[in-house]
């Protein structure tokens, strides 16, 4: 069986700039993935391009089987969800409306709002602790109020593949790894998760599968205690670090020394 969500020979542009070229790669299935790398190397270009948001110039985007660009979007948006780097809410919206309107995909001309599309809002809100802020405007919100706000929006979609572009953006540690164990959790329960992620020492503790990315190509993937090493971190960050076992869970911790 393959992977349900690949990438095929792949060339990517973004802004008339080619990003990558005949890229290549498979999404595990089941799995916990965090796709690190520099700023401007591609990460964030890739998950467009999984999302069905940016058209590969060559190449195609498989979901399960199938040309991505050929299914229906209300297909896609049942199959898989997606956190974006940067959102921007209607004026005038409520957490809980915008949150209600990861519902979509499940909504019909004979299918409207159900006990199900209730019941998925209002565990994606108390899951992402955003619930005491249904009735507030997205507008009124703080950045992290309002990224866990667009999260739970994600999560109330409830697609078996789960997309997400930086979600530790505007939040703070604590709500950091509150979301990472949260996202382990989904994956626990048979989810698909891609976090694009920045923060290495989290990355390698809460995801079991790492892709990392340099100038629109992959250098290395596999689990973080397979590949992580102090040469990783030179070829793909221009970093010298001592990478050592994290005390509490012996994933590769990176320590820097600066760049090389």
């Amino acid at each position: 069986m393959t992977d349900r969500l690949r990438a095929d020979a792949v060339t990517l542009r973004y802004r008339g700039q080619a990003i990558s070229r005949d890229l290549s790669l498979s999404i595990p299935d089941g799995v916990f993935t965090a796709i690190v790398g520099p700023n401007a190397c591609g990460k964030s270009t890739l998950l467009r391009a999984l999302a069905r948001l940016l058209p590969p110039e060559s190449g195609r985007i498989v979901l399960d089987g199938k040309a991505i660009s050929e299914l229906p979007s209300r297909e896609v948006a049942r199959r898989l969800g997606l956190l974006p780097q940067s959102n921007a809410a209607p004026d005038g919206i409520t957490a809980a409306d915008l949150v209600a309107r990861g519902r979509y995909p499940h909504q019909g001309f004979l299918q409207q709002w159900s006990e199900a599309d209730a019941a998925a809002v209002e565990t994606a809100m108390a899951a992402t602790g955003v619930a005491d802020l249904a009735a507030r405007m997205v507008s009124d919100l703080s950045g992290g109020q309002r990224q866990r706000v667009w999260i739970a929006m994600v999560l109330a979609q409830e697609t078996p593949i789960l997309l997400l572009d930086e979600p530790t953006t505007y939040l703070d540690i604590v709500h950091q790894v509150d979301l990472l164990e949260l996202l382990g959790q989904l994956n626990a329960g048979g989810r698909t998760v891609v976090a694009v992620l920045h923060e290495l020492n989290l990355a390698f503790r809460f995801a079991s599968h790492i892709i990392a990315m340099r100038d629109g190509a992959v250098v290395a993937e596999g689990a973080p205690e397979d590949i992580v090493s102090e040469d990783l971190m030179r070829r793909v960050f221009d970093l010298s670090a001592l990478v050592i076992p994290d005390p509490l869970t012996g994933s590769p911790m990176v320590i820097p020394r600066g760049k090389t």
